[in-house]
């Protein structure tokens, strides 16, 4: 029988005449309007004082522009708007053109220097590799030392422009790779370590999230299902699972048969709208949510960011709506944040006594008891025991709870105390800020309802319990 000669493809020619998305943000005004005159658009001196005017540099391109600012640019001209669309389309994307060629199979010997679709093969991460540079507000700063990475939109820039250069090189980079691109952000600029650990923790973590969300949407690519096959985790005895999920199955809960967009949408409004009301009806609320839960759910899987899932569902940034989202993943008998109290409550004794004269605070508790009603004394020490907890198992509380304004050292779940002083904390105020990878998620009342609340993001949002803090949750 005679054997048919196939094709493969073969990576000719690489076509970067033009930036790529990480060159684009770099651009200033001026250098953004000279590569448009380049591309062949005729820019006025009129039209280019809006670009000026209006700070429209390559940047804010790159977040991408709507249709009314870019008729604001270029008044009564559709074909200027036109053409300038192109232009920021082209800019985004590069070029590449493959060649096919015939090839029978005799000849055709697979080598490591050829480039096939059934190889897996991909550009590793080069020892010289060079972190580039940023837009330039944030390169700016940078270059004045500012701590511009307490600032979580200039944190998400920096991450979003070092994925890009290790993109380019594999989307599955290894943990050598990672470590190797933190540790050149933190040697090229040193005050952007971490005050704890290796220095680069936080910066190591936040870049390996941004690349399981880039590679949430193309799961259904066949490149990414076979990685996926081959380093996936799984346990032994199972088939691997290829669905849009992370770690925990997002179909666990209560799944409401019938939804699609259309009355996720509906639910939605129902949602926005009862968040605008000084006293929303909380059944209304709960029915709702409950509807939304499995499509909620899956969206967090597939890597929606924390302000966006907050923005679409406002009642997760309420104590009660995360206690309640808790209680869909992980189905128990009764009020979740009732029964961690009670519990509590019943080792509270065990846990003050084991750090008798152990923590600083311990002193400020007994201050506190002592100015307390007897009637307040068990919910007082119910507390108390809550902040004691990571001195038992040999952990830092301030990594987990802080005081004052100060920017969290780290981007998991973290209770911000708006107080000053430690000692309030012990009584029945102490409001307090719960913060998630920088953002804010709600704000509590007490140090209990805080505590519970971060405790519940981590399910919520399926994190993994960072190595620093283990053993207290």
């Amino acid at each position: 029988m005679q054997q048919v000669p196939f094709l493969f493809y073969q990576r000719t020619e690489m076509d970067y005449e033009l930036a790529s998305p990480g060159v684009l943000c770099s651009l200033s005004t001026e250098e953004l309007l000279t590569k448009i005159q380049e591309w062949g658009l005729d820019v006025t001196e009129a039209e280019a004082q809006r670009f000026r005017d209006n700070e429209v540099d390559g940047d804010t391109v790159d977040c991408g522009l709507t249709e009314t600012m870019v008729a604001y640019l270029f008044q009564g001209s559709f074909k200027k708007q036109v053409k300038f669309n192109q232009f920021v389309s082209r800019m985004k994307e590069s070029s590449v053109t493959l060649t096919l060629q015939t090839v029978s199979p005799e000849d055709w010997q697979p080598s490591t220097s050829s480039t096939s679709i059934s190889n897996e093969n991909t550009l590793r991460l080069p020892a010289s590799f060079e972190i580039p540079r940023f837009p330039k507000n944030l390169q700016l700063k940078l270059d004045n030392k500012e701590p511009c990475h307490k600032n979580p939109r200039d944190r998400h820039t920096i991450i979003r422009v070092l994925y890009e250069a290790v993109a380019q090189y594999t989307m599955y980079p290894t943990n050598s790779e990672y470590v190797q691109a933190v540790k050149t952000l933190v040697m090229k600029y040193p005050f952007l370590k971490d005050r704890e650990g290796n220095g680069y923790h936080t910066w190591h973590m936040s870049l390996r999230r941004k690349f399981k969300s880039e590679r949430a949407p193309l799961v259904d690519s066949e490149a990414v299902r076979r990685c996926k096959e081959k380093f996936g985790s799984t346990r032994r005895g199972q088939p691997n699972k290829c669905q849009r999920t992370s770690q925990r199955n997002v179909c666990q809960g209560p799944c409401v048969q019938g939804e699609d967009l259309l009355s996720i949408d509906a639910h939605l409004k129902v949602l926005q709208c009862q968040y605008q009301k000084m006293q929303p009806d909380t059944m209304v609320v709960h029915n709702r949510m409950q509807q939304t839960f499995a499509w909620r759910q899956k969206e967090i899987a597939d890597g929606m960011p924390v302000e966006d899932v907050l923005k679409k569902y406002p009642f997760l940034g309420m104590p009660t709506g995360l206690c309640n989202e808790l209680g869909w993943i992980q189905p128990t008998t009764g009020n979740v944040s009732q029964r961690f109290r009670e519990g509590l409550s019943c080792v509270a004794a065990k846990v003050i006594d084991l750090t008798r004269g152990k923590t600083p605070l311990y002193q400020l508790y007994l201050d506190a008891r002592e100015e307390a009603l007897t009637d307040d004394l068990p919910d007082l020490d119910t507390r108390a025991a809550l902040l004691f907890l990571p001195y038992v198992f040999k952990e830092k509380l301030d990594l987990f709870v802080i005081l004052g304004e100060v920017h969290p050292k780290t981007p998991y779940p973290t209770v911000q105390l708006l107080h000053e002083d430690w000692k309030p904390v012990f009584s029945r105020s102490a409001p307090n800020i719960v913060k998630l990878d920088g953002s804010e998620v709600c704000r509590t009342s007490c140090i209990f309802e805080g505590i519970i609340s971060s405790f519940c993001l981590y399910f919520v949002f399926n994190l993994a319990y960072p190595k620093h803090l283990k053993r207290t949750p």
